[in-house]
């Protein structure tokens, strides 16, 4: 079945028989719009449990406009009527293969991430915290799950394993917010990506970078480490002549 959010009648016919459903979201200027839609027809069809794909680091006053946008959207699911759960993901891995022909041509891992420690987590186990949550909405009514990967690392770290796996010396550039930003637009990113993926360090607090413990206690098992994503993901890195 396709639809989009701009479709209501694709949204109708997607909620239809629908119990439960996982609302997960394009990041933009027009999220909170979309999602309102989504979220209005749901209510529509009678889906009685929403579970939303949040982040950690969503508030309100936060400078980052994604995570305003993540807590207000939060905030209409909370005041829908229908169950809910909220599922807060921290930094996915995933986003480091947009690093990969960097790394590939220059030996360098380019962040604005300074020296703090931040626990990635893999989408696949955020995907599968997803389909638990799905099978026994009940039992996760009115939660607000914080997923993260098991070890908080730095980007120097992160740098050193993406070294082992490519077969090349890697270095991590720290980058200034500024100066990264400027270089996202630079290559054609809009103004609010930019912005917001230059200064996404600005969203989390200390707490915000605490490994938790509940996407192991969901899935049954430890969340996938930066050793095991690399691991699967280590030719995206790896030049040709390594």
């Amino acid at each position: 079945m396709q639809g989009s959010f701009e479709d209501d009648a694709s949204l109708a016919r997607a909620m239809e028989g629908v119990g439960a459903m996982l609302l997960a979201g394009r990041d933009g200027p027009d999220a909170v719009s979309q999602h309102r839609r989504v979220l209005e027809r749901a209510r529509r069809a009678g889906v009685s449990h929403l579970v939303k794909l949040s982040a950690v680091g969503a508030s309100a006053s936060s400078p980052i406009a994604l995570m305003r946008e993540h807590e207000e959207v939060d905030e209409l699911v909370r005041r829908s009527g229908a169950s809910f759960t909220l599922l807060r993901p921290h930094l996915y891995m995933q986003n480091l293969l947009r690093a990969a022909d960097a790394v590939r041509r220059d030996g360098v891992l380019a962040a604005p991430m300074g020296t703090d420690r931040y626990p990635l987590v893999d989408t696949r186990d955020v995907g599968a915290a997803a389909a638990v949550v799905l099978a026994d909405p009940a039992a996760h009514a009115g939660m607000t799950h914080v997923l993260t990967g098991p070890q908080a690392v730095t980007y120097a770290d992160v740098a050193a394993a993406i070294a082992v796996v490519a077969g090349i010396r890697v270095e991590y550039e720290s980058v200034e917010p500024g100066v990264y930003e400027e270089r996202l637009m630079a290559a054609g990113l809009p103004a609010w990506r930019g912005f917001d993926l230059a200064h996404i360090t600005a969203a989390y607090s200390p707490t915000d970078r605490e490994v938790s413990p509940t996407l192991a206690a969901l899935l049954g098992r430890e969340p996938r480490s930066l050793s095991d994503f690399l691991a699967d993901h280590g030719a995206a890195f790896r030049p040709a002549h390594a």
